[in-house]
């Protein structure tokens, strides 16, 4: 009891220093909620706007926020909006959109905020890890652009923010922040750090570990009340460390946070396994994940998830990939970033050019990490991860608008439609960009040694000007890189995938026509489920011709990395072990491999006889750690 006291009394004093002129000072109700808003008050006064009575002051709420590349006007979901001068007199407001315009010099601020999650606006929906949600004494998910806006010109005001709240329930965030009573306080530096730090309150489950020199936290609300922090913890501490490695233990972070929430879908665990499939389940489960936006948003020290718990360990698969992606971000766009993103216009929004940079060198760094450092084995990263991006990327219509242009426009049609490209062609941008550094600089200098110079010369408070930071990437590596930057990025050329995989002993075709093996399932005589679960395809129908000896209800374990070998399709007449489940019990079934006359598309394979040069690039890309 006297070290709380003794808390809370050192506490008064710097919640009084936060009362001040030049603040944004907030407080926001959580212990009463109805339908689903919440009331925000914002002291005016502390903000020190003038003494002109009879101006007008707008208020604004964001159109978007960085990282959501959409429109999400958060001024739709802020009711009962009223201002009052220091007599308390209510004073005149006009609404347009996302502003409102008060008429009078405002002493106080109060609104309701409804919450996005239960919201049934479709139009612009608002994507859940950006989203906002009121779930009395169990859960509030605070992306503060739901719930507190501006005045206009006032951004680089400092923020305080009190939350009332239950006892039982607690904040997490990057923000620093300590207890008050029954309320928590939270302070900002400015309006941008302040969206930039999403709160979530809920029941603690959390579990903490240290990378580097940072404290990391994971959060995690489920709406079924599983404990999953520490299976989350599980499921990623291994590419966490392989994170580390790969930037040498020097993370530009010292807090970060993971904030979960966890949609329970677990009605569906036997559809989801193929136990219990019926057409009513099927048509349920279709109804209520439709237009759910499943994901992630990063943040500068932190990233919001949204994702379904079908049962058993569905959850926590892919876990990691999602989580490197947006960890990565402590990079780009935290460290290194343009004014667009620095100085971002929520009324207005501008978009940079550079979405290669923040989303898709991003998404490379998340896969080469794991490469690099044996979370998986090159084979794996080059003919799956790497393929399945080559494969997509092809579709990007690089005939009409090149990447830059997508980027800049990307919240217009029709540039918006291949925003998901910025993880597929991005990351394919991301691979050829590291290899030909490495052989402009004869393996002295890679594309991580590029981004860390640069990110040293920004960092997180200072802004890099669109127009020039091609010429500065190229200015730290070697002068004719700028020919890539003309012909594949802010050109419109196809990439050159084949030519540069061939500098690291990698052979590339986008459509090969020669000798393939024939699938043992796809070109047998059996039927089976169209998707593994679990890893394992269900036999469901085998015809007379069966040249495995299969049997339906079998349980076959995926088998597609036993066709291929590192130099590509294994040879005729090979055999290869299959792993099946029968009536409870693992069996082998042996497959003699056959083959056809045929065409492959993205077929990708690594060179049987690779010359030195080509060794010594592809380790530099693949294994080393060290530059030469």
């Amino acid at each position: 009891m006297k070290n709380l006291i003794y808390l809370c009394f050192l506490a008064l004093p710097l919640f009084a220093a936060a009362q001040k002129t030049g603040v944004h000072s907030y407080k926001i109700d959580l212990t009463n909620v109805v339908d689903d808003r919440v009331k925000i008050t914002l002291d005016a006064s502390m903000i020190g706007l003038g003494k002109t009575l009879d101006e007008e002051y707008s208020f604004h709420f964001p159109a978007t926020i960085p990282g959501t590349y959409a429109t999400l006007d958060y001024g739709r979901f802020i009711y009962d909006f009223k201002a009052y001068d220091d007599s308390g007199n209510a004073l005149k407001v006009k609404k347009k959109r996302n502003t409102y315009t008060i008429i009078g010099l405002p002493a106080e601020i109060e609104y309701w905020a409804e919450d996005t999650f239960d919201s049934k606006v479709r139009k612009n929906k608002v994507f859940e890890p950006a989203g906002t949600n009121n779930q009395e004494h169990r859960n509030f998910l605070l992306n503060a652009a739901g719930y507190f806006g501006f005045f206009e010109g006032q951004e680089s005001l400092p923020i305080t923010l009190e939350v009332q709240k239950s006892p039982s329930l607690y904040g997490v965030s990057a923000m620093e922040s300590y207890r008050y009573g029954n309320s928590q306080i939270f302070n900002a530096r400015n309006y941008h750090h302040f969206l930039d730090c999403p709160i979530m309150v809920s029941k603690p489950d959390t579990t903490s570990f240290r990378l580097g020199e940072a404290k990391v936290t994971i959060s995690v609300f489920t709406e079924n009340g599983r404990a999953l922090s520490g299976d989350i913890y599980d499921a990623v501490k291994t590419s966490m460390g392989a994170i580390e490695n790969f930037l040498d233990g020097e993370l530009p972070v010292t807090n970060y946070a993971f904030i979960f929430y966890i949609k329970d879908y677990t009605e569906f665990e036997g559809l989801f396994n193929g136990t219990e499939i019926r057409i009513g389940q099927i048509i349920k489960v279709i109804r209520q994940l439709a237009g759910k936006g499943f994901g992630a948003l990063e943040h500068g020290n932190s990233s919001v998830y949204f994702l379904p718990d079908f049962g058993g360990s569905s959850v926590l698969e892919g876990m990691a990939d999602v989580c490197i992606h947006e960890f990565f971000h402590i990079l780009t766009p935290l460290g290194l970033h343009s004014e667009e993103i620095g100085n971002f216009n929520y009324i207005e929004p501008k978009m940079s050019q550079h979405l290669w940079l923040y989303e898709g060198i991003t998404e490379y760094f998340a896969g080469i990490s794991q490469v690099k450092g044996n979370v998986i084995d090159k084979e794996e990263y080059v003919r799956t991860l790497l393929r399945g991006k080559l494969v997509t990327s092809d579709k990007f219509p690089n005939d009409d608008m090149s990447f830059t242009e997508m980027s800049e426009n990307v919240l217009e049609k029709p540039y918006k439609k291949q925003y998901p490209q910025v993880y597929q062609r991005g990351a394919v941008l991301g691979a050829l960009l590291d290899i030909r550094i490495m052989e402009l600089t004869n393996g002295k200098k890679d594309l991580l040694d590029i981004i860390l110079a640069l990110r040293n010369k920004y960092g997180p408070n200072k802004s890099f000007k669109d127009s020039d930071i091609i010429a500065e990437f190229v200015s730290m590596s070697d002068p004719a890189l700028q020919t890539f930057f003309d012909r594949y990025i802010t050109g419109r050329e196809d990439l050159p995938i084949k030519e540069y995989l061939h500098k690291v002993g990698i052979e590339y075709d986008r459509s090969f026509k020669g000798e393939i093996v024939v699938d043992p399932l796809k070109d047998n005589d059996v039927k089976r489920s169209r998707i593994a679960r679990k890893g394992r395809y269900t036999i469901k129908k085998v015809g007379k011709n069966d040249e495995i000896g299969l049997q339906e209800g079998d349980l076959l374990t995926s088998y597609n990395d036993k066709l291929q070998n590192e130099f590509g399709y294994v040879s005729k007449d090979e055999v290869i072990q299959l792993e099946v489940q029968r009536s409870g019990a693992d069996i082998i079934l042996p497959y003699s491999i056959k083959t056809t006359s045929g065409v492959k598309s993205h077929y990708i394979r690594f060179m049987k006889t690779p010359t030195k040069e080509q060794l010594r690039l592809q380790s530099l890309w693949l294994n080393s750690t060290e530059k030469e």
